[in-house]
């Protein structure tokens, strides 16, 4: 954090950037910035180094895709990535299954050699959920793990693609955003987007075509306790 102002100073200098306005993140410092005056980019600083090496490595990957954000420029050893900047750039306020699916269909593909297994990052979830709301995940955990071990064919995911990380980039449609990628069962991405249905029965149908509505499900359960909202819809009556 110290060393930060001096950092962003650098790159904004390097690059011919103008800060706007800081964007919200949790694991990194964003900048909406204009590049020679008029450019819309966004400044990524991100602290820790591997995960900087892994998204640069994903969005290289997905750079034949209008649908993931494009990478202009990167400094890994500064921990910085230079993203466009998407307009009108908010997350999407509705999103369908339709949607949802050609998503899911243009991210998915198999993963380079590199790119960390879905079990680190389902431990990583909980460790974060533990520290954050106290309690007993332990059998969600297992089952969890339990399905990123399953031996199934491995996709590059995005890693979390809640709808907040899902824009609306307006005639360009839906683009997503900041992925902790790893490799592993496609219906693990789907999560989130299942739930946002009016009835994730019926939304876990409907992404069936792209992912296995039976997985989906079963990552669904497992997951749910990551959410109030979640548990609820997977167990009606409180238990």
């Amino acid at each position: 954090m110290d060393a930060l102002p001096e950092r962003v100073d650098r790159l904004t200098r390097r690059w011919d950037l103008t800060v706007v306005r800081p964007l919200p993140g949790g694991t990194s410092h964003t900048l909406f910035c204009h590049r020679g005056g008029t450019t819309p980019v966004v400044l990524k600083v991100i602290p820790d180094p591997d995960i900087a090496v892994q998204e640069h490595a994903a969005l290289t990957r997905w750079a034949d895709t209008p649908n993931v954000v494009d990478l202009v420029d990167a400094d890994l050893d500064e921990g910085a990535l230079l993203l466009e900047g998407l307009l009108p750039g908010g997350p999407a306020r509705t999103v369908t299954a339709g949607q949802v699916a050609e998503l899911l269909d243009a991210l998915h593909r198999p993963p380079a050699d590199g790119f960390r297994p879905l079990a680190d990052r389902i431990d990583l979830m909980f460790t974060l959920l533990r520290r954050r709301v106290p309690g007993y995940y332990d059998r969600a955990h297992a089952a969890a793990l339990e399905l990123a071990e399953d031996p199934v064919p491995k996709v590059l995911l995005h890693g979390d693609l809640h709808p907040g990380n899902v824009l609306d980039a307006g005639p360009r449609g839906l683009v997503a955003i900041d992925p902790r990628p790893c490799a592993g069962d496609p219906a693990f991405d789907a999560v989130d987007h299942a739930f946002e249905g009016e009835d994730l029965y019926t939304r876990v149908q409907e992404l069936s075509g792209v992912v296995d509505g039976d997985r989906l499900l079963a990552w669904c359960r497992a997951l749910s306790v990551f959410s109030p909202a979640w548990h609820r819809v997977i167990h009606p009556g409180g238990r």
